[in-house]
C-alpha cells in the first residue's frame, strides 16, 4: 500500500461526493463519509510507530461506501421528485470558521486550552520568570489563548493582534473574566505590521496562523522584524510533504461548501468533543500554505543573524523532535516534520564580531 494508493482512493471519494445532490441527507453523509478519516487521522497522530496506511485506507472505504449508500438513496428520492442535481461551487467560509471557531465553546473548553499553551511554553524554557516585565507580541491572536497565557506567567504588556472582530470581542470578555489589565487588543492585519517599530517586543508569536493567511512570506519577515535583538520569535507552520496534511486537502472538496455552523452542529450531535470539533473544521475548510524547516529558515536568511531550536511540546504531535524520531513521523508530517521553531534573534554587537 502507498500514498498514490490512498490518493486514488480519495480521489474517487471526491468524485462521488461530487455526483450528490444538496440535500440534509447527503450533506449528512459528507460529513460523516469525511469522519471516518478524520478519527484515522488523529489516530495516526497519537501513534507514530504504527503504520498508517492500513488504518486510513480502511477508512477511505468506510468513507466510500457511506457516500456510495447516501448516493443510492438520493438517486431514488431525486428520481420520484424530479430534482435536478446541482451543487454550488466556491462557497468560502473562511470568515465564518474563523471568527467562530473557539468562540462557541465553554469556558472550561478554552481554559484548558490556555493550560495546554503554557505547557508548551514551560517546556521550552518559557516560564513565569523568564516572562516577568517582558513585552510580547500575539500575531494572529484569535481568542487569544496564547496572549492570556503569556500574561498570567508575568509578561508585563501583552499585544493581541488579529482581523476578526467576534473573537476580539471573545478575547475582551475573558480578559475582564481573568481580570487581566496587561493585554492590548489591536485589529489589524498580521501580514504587515508598519504599525510597530522594528527590535520592538521581548517575544513574538505566529502560533499556527500566518500560514493561513495570503502574504505568509511577509507575515514571517515582519514578526521577525519587530522582535527585539537578544528576543524571541515564536513560530508554529504546518510541515510539507506528509501524508496527513495531503489526506486533508485531498478531501477537503467533499466538506468545502457546507457551512462550519452546519458541521458543528452535526458533530456536536455525534458526541464530539469541543476540541475535536475545532480541529475538524480547520483542518477540512481551512485555506492554508506548507513550509519545511529549511524554506522557513531560507525567508530570513538577509534579515540578520538568529539561532533557531525545535520547540518543545507536550507530546510527539507537537514536538518536531520527537515525532522525527518516530518510526513514521516523516512520511505523516513530512521529511522535516512540523516547524514550531524557537528563533533568537542575535544582537546587533553579537552580528559584528561574527
Amino acid at each position: 500500500m502507498s500514498a498514490t494508493t490512498l490518493h486514488t482512493a480519495a480521489k474517487q471519494l471526491v468524485k462521488l461526493s461530487a455526483g450528490l445532490t444538496d440535500s440534509g441527507l447527503n450533506n449528512l453523509s459528507r460529513i460523516l463519509a469525511c469522519t471516518h478519516v478524520f478519527v484515522a487521522l488523529e489516530t495516526i497522530n497519537t501513534k507514530m510507530n504504527m503504520d498508517p496506511y492500513p488504518v486510513l485506507f480502511k477508512a477511505l472505504n468506510n468513507a466510500n461506501s457511506m457516500l456510495s449508500l447516501s448516493e443510492s438513496i438520493s438517486h431514488e428520492i431525486d428520481e420520484s421528485r424530479n430534482i435536478s442535481n446541482h451543487t454550488e461551487v466556491g462557497v468560502n467560509h473562511t470568515i465564518d470558521l474563523f471568527e467562530n471557531a473557539w468562540t462557541t465553546y465553554s469556558s472550561a473548553t478554552y481554559d484548558h486550552s490556555v493550560e495546554l499553551v503554557k505547557t508548551r511554553l514551560n517546556n521550552s524554557g518559557f516560564n513565569e520568570a523568564w516572562f516577568a516585565g517582558k513585552k510580547c507580541f500575539d500575531g494572529g491572536c484569535g481568542t487569544g489563548r496564547l496572549a492570556i497565557a503569556m500574561a498570567q506567567m508575568g509578561a508585563k504588556e501583552v499585544t493581541a493582534v488579529d482581523l476578526g472582530n467576534d473573537s476580539l470581542d471573545y478575547l475582551r470578555k475573558v480578559i475582564n473574566r481573568y481580570n487581566l489589565t496587561n493585554i492590548k487588543v489591536v485589529n489589524h492585519d498580521i501580514t504587515e505590521l508598519s504599525s510597530w517599530a522594528s527590535n520592538e517586543f521581548d517575544f513574538v508569536a505566529s502560533n499556527g496562523v500566518l500560514h493561513h493567511t495570503e502574504a505568509c512570506d511577509r507575515g514571517i519577515i515582519e514578526h521577525y522584524r519587530i522582535t527585539k535583538p537578544d528576543g524571541i520569535f515564536w513560530v508554529y507552520l504546518y510541515g510539507a510533504g506528509g501524508l496527513y496534511w495531503q489526506m486533508y486537502d485531498a478531501l477537503k472538496g467533499i466538506v468545502i461548501n457546507i457551512s462550519p455552523k452546519e458541521i458543528r452542529k452535526t458533530l456536536h450531535g455525534l458526541g464530539f468533543r469541543e476540541g475535536m470539533i475545532y480541529t475538524y473544521l480547520d483542518n477540512f475548510l481551512a485555506p492554508r500554505v506548507y513550509y519545511s524547516r529549511d524554506s522557513f529558515l531560507k525567508l530570513l536568511v538577509d534579515q540578520g543573524e538568529y539561532s533557531w531550536r525545535h520547540a518543545k511540546g507536550s507530546s510527539e504531535i507537537d514536538d518536531t523532535e520527537i515525532l522525527l524520531n518516530t518510526s513514521y513521523g516523516k512520511q505523516i508530517y513530512g521529511p522535516q516534520g512540523e516547524v514550531r521553531l524557537i528563533l533568537t534573534k542575535k544582537s546587533i554587537t553579537t552580528q559584528t564580531k561574527s
